[in-house]
């Protein structure tokens, strides 16, 4: 006597089919999902870099307040009559240090003498005095070549 197990003679594989096509389904979002996680992981990394940079053009400005060189009236500048356009400076002081902070990158910066302004009699300055205006700019450049530019103005009181 033969028993029956109860498995149907004629199966249509639907099972196998609909397990083909979820295994399909998944396979590709794992596959998108690597994709997005690589392309994030350069965005972070060059949002770092462009970060680094920023941070070595402020370190520029900083260095150039405490650089006793960098306040001189004969720090002087031909920019050609378009300021900031570096094409046509010609910076008299430049200081350049290639390590700044905890990685490698450089910092650039100049001082250059614009003008000296008298303070008007009855403004309260001692008209023995004189305002000296100083342009500053600073540049940060990573290892990859990140750049970034940082400008401002400053002034220092001394006599006339």
């Amino acid at each position: 006597m033969k028993a029956n197990i109860g498995i149907p003679r004629y199966e249509s594989g639907a099972a196998l089919v609909t397990a083909l096509v979820l295994l399909t389904v998944v396979t590709l979002l794992a596959i998108t999902s690597m994709s997005t996680n690589t392309l994030e992981e350069k965005m972070a990394s060059n949002s770092q870099e462009v970060n680094r940079a920023f941070q070595t053009a402020e370190t520029g400005l900083a260095k150039i307040l405490v650089d006793d060189s960098a306040f001189n009236t004969t720090n002087s500048v031909d920019d050609g009559g378009t300021p900031f356009d570096p094409t046509d400076d010609v910076y008299d002081y430049t200081f350049t240090d290639s390590n700044v902070g905890d990685y490698t990158a450089e910092t650039i910066y100049t001082a250059q003498y614009r003008q000296k302004t008298i303070p008007k009699r009855g403004t309260g300055w001692d008209t023995s005095m004189a305002f000296y205006h100083f342009d500053l700019a600073a540049r940060g450049i990573t290892m990859t070549g990140v750049t970034a530019e940082h400008h401002a103005g400053a002034y220092q009181v001394g006599k006339k």
